[in-house]
């Protein structure tokens, strides 16, 4: 089957032009959207690094960014580490970084590959993004419909069927595993309480090569 991907327009999510949300739909020949993926890019630079712009997003609003931008970045870069295990060049330029807030398939088109064709489109979309991020739980626990934006969002994840929904951590686990993501692990030390989800981390290179494979 021949499917669409479509890169919505990026729109600034809050009051800072450097920290962006977009969408991008997988749509049959006759339009029917069947795969959908929202981000947010966020470019870090050497006077505005991790530290400072997790405060300022703190200051904003509640942020998905407070553990990666706390744990594994060192400035505007990832920390060494994850460079050399993810392909990526850590330097002094500004860097983007995104982070993958929602990734979803219809039921019906699911193990066929579809998740896997968006991740590589999103890949080649944005081959100089330094890293992308995933705080992974099964969708039926986070979303709610009544704050979906707009009927056609809201009508795309009521076709989900998420009150049904029965794919649990361990599918997501080798799903992210396997689309070129590694495990995150997190000193619980560190943490206030435990973790509700599974931090994964990948670049546009270990994407890209997890497709060939």
């Amino acid at each position: 089957m021949e499917l669409s991907i479509d890169f919505q327009k990026p729109e600034i999510k809050g009051s800072y032009d450097w920290q962006l949300s977009q969408e991008i739909n997988v749509s049959t020949p006759d339009g029917e959207v069947i795969a959908k993926a929202e981000i947010e890019l966020v470019t870090l630079n050497k006077h505005r690094d991790a530290n400072k712009s997790y405060d300022l997003l703190d200051h904003q609003e509640a942020t998905d960014w407070e553990i990666p931008f706390g744990v594994y970045f060192k400035k505007q870069n990832l920390i060494p580490e994850y460079c050399d295990k993810l392909d990526v060049t850590p330097d002094t330029n500004a860097k983007t970084h995104i982070m993958i807030e929602a990734l979803s398939v219809q039921p019906t088109y699911r193990k066929q590959g579809v998740a896997k064709q968006l991740l590589h489109a999103i890949a080649e979309h944005y081959p100089k993004a330094q890293s992308l991020n995933v705080m992974s739980m099964p969708m039926n626990l986070f979303v709610d419909l009544a704050y979906c934006n707009g009927p056609d969002n809201t009508k795309y994840y009521e076709s989900l069927n998420l009150p049904e929904e029965t794919m649990a951590n361990t599918e997501l686990d080798s799903f992210w595993k396997k689309s070129g993501f590694m495990p995150i692990e997190i000193d619980e030390k560190l943490l206030a309480e435990p973790l509700s989800y599974h931090i994964y981390l990948a670049s546009p290179s270990s994407i890209l090569t997890s497709n060939k494979k």
